[in-house]
């Protein structure tokens, strides 16, 4: 019974009563058990997290060509043509070929990049080694692996997944002289082991 007894309200007036305080009782309910207008959702109020930058900011290139243009590492001594042997020094677990083609950048730029050595470990391309002209061949490293990663004024780095490179500049006469190094990661890790191996057997004699 909504309303006591002693209180005799028409019927008409009993019925506008009783339709208001249900209206009432209504909205009071759903005022407490609906969010507020005010609150956001939870996908909203959840701050994006910025993109964590990439493992190798400058290694995209390097790790693209993984070795030179028209070599890759892994690739036999049987692929690279006009290759001269370099003799090894004592202890030495890669072997040095010295390029002598005329084809490519640095086979049309033997003059002013007059060392060019491949190395391969178990006959597999692993290193390049470049020593020139730093005014003719530092264009030529930015061409192929990008801006670097630069420490000071002459020193060049690109840091891959697969591949690193480094480029360094000193001054000679009256110029100054370029030294590109390529690596392959893999097979760094691999002479790395095999040297490892070969202490550990001598150290065991």
């Amino acid at each position: 019974m909504l309303f006591p007894s002693r209180f005799r309200f028409p019927p008409a007036v009993r019925l506008l009563l009783t339709s208001g305080l249900l209206l009432a009782s209504g909205l009071l309910l759903a005022s407490c058990s609906s969010p507020s207008s005010t609150t956001l959702p939870a996908d909203s109020a959840t701050e994006t997290a910025p993109p964590s930058p990439p493992a190798f900011p400058f290694g995209g290139k390097v790790d693209s060509l993984n070795g030179l243009a028209g070599h890759t590492f892994g690739e036999p001594v049987s692929a690279f043509p006009k290759m001269r042997p370099i003799p090894p020094q004592p202890g030495e677990l890669t072997q040095a070929y010295a390029y002598e083609g005329t084809t490519g950048w640095f086979g049309k730029h033997q003059a002013q990049v007059r060392t060019q050595l491949y190395y391969f470990l178990d006959g597999k391309f692993c290193r390049f080694l470049a020593l020139g002209d730093a005014a003719v061949l530092r264009p030529q490293v930015t061409y192929l692996f990008g801006r670097g990663q630069a420490e000071g004024q002459y020193r060049l780095f690109w840091e891959g997944s697969r591949a690193r490179a480094a480029y360094t500049e000193k001054a000679q006469g009256f110029g100054f002289e370029g030294r590109l190094d390529v690596l392959s990661k893999p097979l760094e890790a691999a002479l790395a082991a095999q040297q490892q191996a070969r202490l550990q057997a001598e150290n065991a004699q």
